[in-house]
């Protein structure tokens, strides 16, 4: 085979990696050496491949980074390492030496990756304009190169690679690059440098413009299956029974396949719920999601110790665990809501250690190797050395950046240890007999192309920036093409609907045929809980438990013993009893004093006898005159409707009939605005229709509470309930 690049063209699943693989078995059959350049989470799938035909020698997986360390460590030209947190870590120190303090990391990180695509394609801050955001980006980028010094980035190995003499050692016989949708131009340039030596077969589903294929492959045939499933939860608990029918032996009557041989591609959010239920349906489910330093135990403890909200969960994983449960079981968050439930509860001291152990002392480093020793953290190293980089960002306040570069820490690829469960992007490169991809749905599978936002489209067609890849280029279908041939026979499922609404399929499927059970809980005998529906015969509290009553039975019998604030009085359920603090307030005291010709003699949250009795919000009275008020939160809409409010409705025509009242007005106020005047009612005038409306539904609604009998009533209210499915518990 002689020296020289042969790129192979083809789409997804057009036999690429299988053409690839045979000029790599014909070397190695040889006793050749083979370099197979791919992306490092392919690593064990490319081994496992090769390793069906039985032991091979000579083979070697690398990733470009690896081959241009290589390159540079045989012509002694390596340098110290800047890692991806380290070039954030700068690019923070540079933005602060231009721009002054508080930096946060996200901008840093946002620079650091338009750095990195600018040196990707081998372009200098020179080939920037000086003026707008893409002049920001250029002066933070050279003052990002004066401090990085003699350190090397990714990007510094790949450009002196491309200039230093290739003196490989052992010399491969093939260069093998796969996987890739595309390579940059300074990796092609390096191929081709390479290529002059030693044959480098290119495989691409997008080929550069002066790049003319050396073959080009045709799509070949996938079987796939498109499966409607009603919601999420059946979609999930359908792959589930499917993939223990695909690992059940077949004497057993299942199809006997191998953990290996299967794959799941799903959205990322999805792959921690399925994970959740492995234990359930007994499978080899593995986490296939890329992990950061956080993620291992004890990134967890340290994260825990960083947060700036303390929760109770972070109380429980730094041992705190009295305080922590209670914290945990009120969802309290923060420290002055913490700090007021240690002193309220007694557990002063736990909370002062608790607050001794998260802040630092003089000597940062000091401080955090004493709390990484406390926390039972092992490999320190790795921590403190993101640390010592977060305090070159910003001395003045490192623990947000030391958290943030733990977040950003990727970890190498673990080997595969079961079905993988991948996101997308981490599918990419990698195919099974089998695959299984979940949500199949319009927008789930996109690469989410946008604008950068230093370097618009236009600006990347003009000088030297013309070198730059486009960021809208419309390659959606195909990443929908390779997440769909992730396997020689692929089951598309997509859920019919969700919380959100109905789902657009990307193709429309046939409901499956139901699967037998396929763990414990769906093969014991199933009978649903059905909790008795509540009953009584107490009476109604006040008249809008009624109105309540009429919309959902269940959910009136529920909150029937109802707070102020629950009618929308925000700010008002603190009087009478807190006036003279509000009164002494600078902006409440003002807006009181100025209306106190309303609230003086007013008397708040009122029960006016009846059956049911009426809780009124502010009653006030001059002479045969009575005020009544509806009172809002500030900004509140007026809801006397009689869809939507009954009381004040119903004690106007109870109070206009007595006596000694001549007239009664209705009125909205809302918290720190004008009271208004609504209706005024006296006793010479026929009632409004709104009254004889509410008594008619309040005596219907009363006549049905005597019954005693509150059964839920589904309807559009129940977007506003705040009982969390309690009425349909006995379905999950």
């Amino acid at each position: 085979m002689k020296p020289g690049l042969y790129p192979l063209l083809g789409p997804p699943a057009s036999g690429k990696t299988t053409l690839a693989r045979e000029w790599a078995l014909e070397v190695l059959k040889r006793r050749g050496r083979v370099y197979w350049v791919g992306l490092p989470h392919q690593r064990a799938y490319v081994y496992r491949l090769f390793g069906g035909e039985g032991a091979v020698l000579g083979l070697e997986f690398m990733s470009f980074q690896a081959l241009y360390y290589r390159v540079l460590a045989e012509v002694g030209r390596l340098g110290p390492l800047l890692p991806g947190a380290g070039r954030v870590a700068l690019v923070g120190e540079a933005l602060r030496s231009l721009y002054g303090e508080g930096v946060a990391p996200g901008e840093a990180r946002l620079f650091a990756r338009a750095i990195a695509e600018l040196k990707r394609y081998g372009l200098s801050p020179f080939a920037l304009p000086k003026e707008g955001e893409a002049g920001r980006l250029r002066r933070v980028y050279l003052a990002y190169e004066r401090l990085k010094g003699k350190a090397l980035d990714y990007d510094d190995f790949r450009h002196r690679a491309g200039r230093v003499p290739l003196r490989l050692f052992p010399r491969p016989d093939l260069v093998v690059v796969d996987g890739f949708r595309e390579v940059g131009p300074l990796d092609l340039r390096f191929l081709k440098r390479l290529a002059q030596e030693v044959p480098v077969l290119l495989t691409l589903e997008l080929l550069p413009e002066d790049l003319k294929p050396w073959r080009v492959l045709s799509s070949r045939p996938v079987r796939k299956q498109v499966l409607a499933l009603a919601n999420p939860v059946e979609e999930s608990r359908y792959l589930l029974r499917a993939l223990k029918r695909a690992l059940v032996p077949r004497e057993m009557g299942g199809e006997g396949l191998d953990p290996w041989e299967v794959l799941v591609v799903a959205p990322e959010e999805r792959i921690g719920g399925l994970l959740l239920l492995k234990d359930e349906y007994g499978l080899p489910l593995f986490d296939g999601r890329e992990r950061a330093l956080a993620d291992t135990e004890e990134g967890e403890r340290v994260l825990a110790l960083l947060n700036p909200y303390p929760t109770g969960r972070d109380l429980l994983v730094l041992g705190f665990s009295r305080l922590g449960r209670k914290a945990l079981r009120l969802g309290l968050a923060g420290e002055e809501a913490l700090e007021a439930l240690a002193e309220r509860e007694g557990l002063g001291e736990e909370w002062r250690a608790f607050q001794e152990l998260r802040t630092p002392g003089p000597d940062v480093l000091a401080w955090a190797e004493g709390a990484l020793e406390h926390l039972g953290v092992s490999l320190k190293e790795p921590f403190l050395s993101r640390l010592r980089l977060a305090l070159r960002a910003d001395r003045g306040n490192p623990l947000a950046w030391w958290r943030s570069l733990l977040l950003d820490e990727s970890l190498s690829p673990e080997p595969n240890r079961g079905v993988s469960l991948l996101p997308p992007l981490r599918a990419m490169g990698v195919r099974a007999r089998r695959a299984y991809v979940l949500e199949w749905v319009a927008g789930r599978y996109s690469l989410k192309e946008g604008e950068d936002y230093f370097l618009l489209e236009e600006l990347r067609e003009r000088g030297l920036l013309k070198g730059l890849v486009r960021r809208l280029r419309g390659l959606d279908p195909l990443f929908r093409e390779e997440v769909s041939t992730r396997g020689e026979e692929v089951f598309l499922l997509y859920p019919e609907a969700g919380p959100s609404g109905l789902h657009l399929p990307l193709e429309r499927g046939d409901r499956p045929e139901a699967l037998p059970p396929a763990s414990r809980l769906e093969a014991l005998p199933h009978n649903s809980f059905a909790p008795p529906l509540p009953s009584g015969q107490e009476p109604p509290p006040h008249l809008e438990v009624l109105r309540r009553f009429r919309e959902c039975p269940f959910r009136a019998y529920v909150e029937r013993f109802g707070l102020k604030v629950r009618d929308g009085a925000l700010g008002w359920h603190l009087l009478p009893a807190e006036l003279e603090r509000l009164l002494a307030h600078p902006e409440v005291g003002l807006w009181l004093e100025a209306h106190r010709a309303h609230w003086e003699g007013m008397r708040f949250w009122f029960s006016l006898p009846g059956k049911p009795p009426l809780r009124l919000d502010g009653v006030r009275r001059e002479g045969n005159v009575v005020h009544l008020y509806r009172l809002l939160p500030q900004d509140g809409e007026p809801d006397l409707d009689p869809q939507k409010r009954w009381t004040e409705w119903y004690a106007l025509g109870v109070l206009v009939n007595r006596k000694d009242v001549a007239e009664v007005r209705l009125w909205i106020w809302p918290w720190m605005g004008r009271p208004s005047l609504q209706y005024r009612q006296s006793s010479d005038k026929e009632l409004p229709k709104a009254v004889g409306e509410v008594r008619k539904r309040a005596r219907e609604a009363y006549q049905l509470w005597r019954q005693g009998a509150f059964p839920p009533k589904p309807g559009p209210y129940c977007h506003t309930c705040g009982l969390e499915d309690l009425c349909r518990k006995e379905e999950l």
